[in-house]
């Protein structure tokens, strides 16, 4: 029985033909391709590619004409130089950034949902760099692109709130990670309750956290803008294993 991959999702399909949609994110037969071999039987010489907006991470030859996830080109991805060597000195003088991105994708992250208003109007996105700057007084950051729709929201109303992936829940991944809100409601058909603060939360997340931006403390990193924000309020709504970015990648 043969296998076919969709180039755009990963989505494995057995049969003698590509199916006629993909389930998982709509495309035709034409962006499959043939799955010669499992994943763990890769060989470990094959390329990686990973983009450096939204870190998403292609295998092949050369990088996508098209990131699948953001929507940039070629040219904001970059190799992942995975040959380990020993640590020697001279190993240390012959590193450089080439180098230096396959050690920063073994930096642990996690996928979260990050949502905000404006308007009245409410987006989200998915978005793996989330996390506590200090607990006295309790604040967080968060990095979005300048293009992204949830940027533009979190800039005008000033807050946003973060909803807690669970292991299981790669489909909010795929609905918040794969689109625009420009282009679709993603909170269409969706379980969701407004906060405080008027942004959207998951009914079915981990835990959620709801954030207001201190003005003072945003900062334009080019591409992205790192927003600082004291935390308003926040619970755990399961205790269970959290979706990372890692595992995200094996089961896609």
């Amino acid at each position: 029985m043969k296998k076919w991959r969709c180039n755009v999702c990963g989505y494995i399909h057995e049969g003698d033909k590509p199916p006629a949609e993909c389930p998982i994110c709509g495309v035709g037969p034409e962006d499959f391709a043939i799955e010669k071999e499992s994943a763990s039987e890769r060989p470990v010489t094959a390329k990686r590619w990973k983009c450096t907006v939204c870190d998403y991470v292609h295998e092949g030859d050369m990088p996508p004409d098209k990131c699948p996830l953001c929507g940039v080109g070629a040219e904001l991805f970059v190799l992942l130089l995975d040959e380990a060597v020993q640590l020697t000195r001279e190993a240390v003088v012959e590193a450089g950034q080439d180098t230096a991105h396959s050690a920063l994708d073994k930096i642990s992250y996690g996928l979260y949902i990050v949502s905000s208003i404006k308007d009245n109007n409410i987006n989200g996105q998915c978005c793996n760099t989330v996390f506590q700057v200090t607990s006295k007084p309790l604040r967080i950051s968060i990095c979005l692109n300048k293009n992204n729709l949830t940027h533009e929201y979190v800039m005008a109303s000033g807050v946003f709130a973060v909803s807690m992936l669970g292991s299981e829940q790669t489909d909010a991944v795929r609905r918040f990670g794969y689109k625009s809100g420009r282009d679709t409601d993603k909170f269409a058909g969706v379980d969701y309750i407004l906060g405080k603060n008027g942004c959207p939360i998951l009914t079915n997340c981990l835990a959620y956290v709801e954030a207001k931006v201190m003005p003072e403390k945003t900062v334009d990193i080019g591409s992205h803008t790192l927003f600082i924000a004291d935390v308003t309020a926040g619970r755990m709504v399961a205790n269970a294993e959290a979706l990372t970015y890692s595992l995200y990648r094996s089961k896609r």
